[in-house]
């Protein structure tokens, strides 16, 4: 006498025929004693006029903080300064401010904020800030960012310029 197992399995696949994505996993963490060294810096595509008078004022930006070579963000204590000037002006000497911002303390604790990639900051910068006006002709202007640590190691810039439009805009129909 023979005799025979048969077994069957049964793959998963999805409605097009491929099989399922492996399941997901966390990320490891990054360890609590690393420091950034790295940021990911990032501004709307648009700034907001929030006083409806044709000029845009607010831009919003988003900065993830990073150690490498960790995959994850992480928190970190310290300040945010932000820098606008007319295009190609950054780090000329005598290039002339169009906007700067330095965000720190209770600030950037409001500003903190939850991604994919792990925690993240957002901030909104307003034109309008210490008597500043968005009254400008249609141009270009390039922001940085820069992230000075509370314990003093070395800030960490920005990679580049974010390059964005800013004065008066062209009515639409």
């Amino acid at each position: 006498m023979v005799c025979l197992a048969v077994g069957c399995q049964t793959e998963r696949i999805t409605s097009d025929g491929r099989p399922l994505p492996p399941p997901t996993r966390e990320a490891p963490a990054t360890p609590a004693s690393a420091r950034v060294n790295r940021m990911a810096f990032i501004v709307g595509s648009k700034p907001g006029d929030l006083n409806n008078n044709g000029y845009p004022d607010q831009i919003n930006v988003t900065v993830a903080l990073f150690a490498t070579p960790h995959p994850t963000s992480i928190r970190e204590e310290g300040a945010f300064m932000f820098t606008l000037v007319p295009q190609g002006q950054q780090g000329e000497p005598g290039a002339k401010s169009l906007g700067a911002w330095r965000v720190e303390g209770d600030a950037v604790a409001r500003g903190l904020a939850r991604a994919q990639y792990g925690p993240c900051y957002q901030f909104q910068l307003s034109l309008l800030d210490g008597g500043g006006t968005d009254r400008m002709e249609l141009d270009r202007a390039d922001l940085v960012c820069i992230f000075e640590p509370a314990d003093g190691s070395v800030p960490v810039k920005s990679d580049g310029v974010r390059t964005i439009q800013i004065g008066r805009r062209v009515a639409t129909q």
